[in-house]
């Protein structure tokens, strides 16, 4: 973390530190120990290991609303059935407390699109862009 946040200002790796500390997590706690086997496996652990570092690389928070706008990423990055679960759970929350569902249509509507038009982002090792400028 010390050497993340030596990089430049803007960089993913100086982003993806800070947040980590305003959150109180620790890389450590993010990496998945579980044996990978297949392929399958292998890209169900990436994308945990890398969920935070999405939430840089997208500019989403850990809101409520900006979690969907996440999950719309994921849907169109990874196809992800989470991903539907928790966008149906959030609309039906939504609707049971009289919620507005505007916000969180715009939110997984900008995820989706953000999605569609990024390369695949699992496919990437984002470890070794750390001192990439973020906006890149």
């Amino acid at each position: 973390m010390q050497q993340l946040q030596t990089l430049p200002e803007g960089s993913l790796g100086y982003c993806y530190a800070n947040q980590l500390i305003r959150l109180g997590i620790t890389p450590y706690s993010l990496i998945d120990p579980s044996p990978v086997n297949h392929a399958n496996e292998f890209v169900i652990h990436r994308l945990k290991e890398t969920h935070d570092i999405v939430h840089v690389l997208t500019g989403f928070g850990i809101d409520g609303i900006s979690k969907i706008g996440l999950q719309g990423f994921n849907l169109a990055q990874n196809r992800s059935p989470l991903a539907v679960m928790l966008i149906f759970g959030s609309m039906l929350s939504s609707l049971k407390n009289d919620e507005p569902l505007e916000p969180l249509l715009r939110a997984l509507a900008h995820g989706y699109q953000m999605g569609l038009d990024a390369e695949l982002v699992v496919s990437r090792k984002l470890e070794e862009d750390w001192d990439r400028p973020l906006k890149d």
